[in-house]
């Protein structure tokens, strides 16, 4: 993140709030201390560390080379509608959400 960072032209930098780490896999309690090593390079917070997680949602376009044949009944669209769920769930309980929401004041 730090070397992106120093890729941007300044006026792009100051357009980045924080940062959100995706598809974290490992130990958090080791991550966690490059935390504030990260926001004392850049001035720009971790918002979030959202684990690796196994879902079933479909793609959301065709690029997948694996695409499935879906039937969207009412009982697939239940089964979504709980995925989606606990991935939200995952995510929201992964993030400061405090701390974005007073970003985007």
């Amino acid at each position: 993140m730090l070397g992106k960072m120093e890729l941007l032209e300044k006026k792009y930098q100051k357009l980045i709030k924080g940062f959100v780490i995706n598809k974290f896999r490992g130990d958090i309690d080791i991550l966690r201390p490059s935390f504030q090593k990260l926001k004392q390079k850049t001035g720009k917070p971790i918002l979030g560390t959202i684990p690796i997680m196994k879902f079933d949602i479909p793609d959301e376009d065709s690029l997948s080379g694996n695409a499935k044949q879906i039937i969207w009944n009412k009982k697939f669209v239940q089964y979504l509608d709980k995925e989606i769920e606990n991935l939200s769930r995952v995510v929201k309980s992964s993030l400061n959400v405090k701390a974005i929401g007073d970003l985007i004041k």
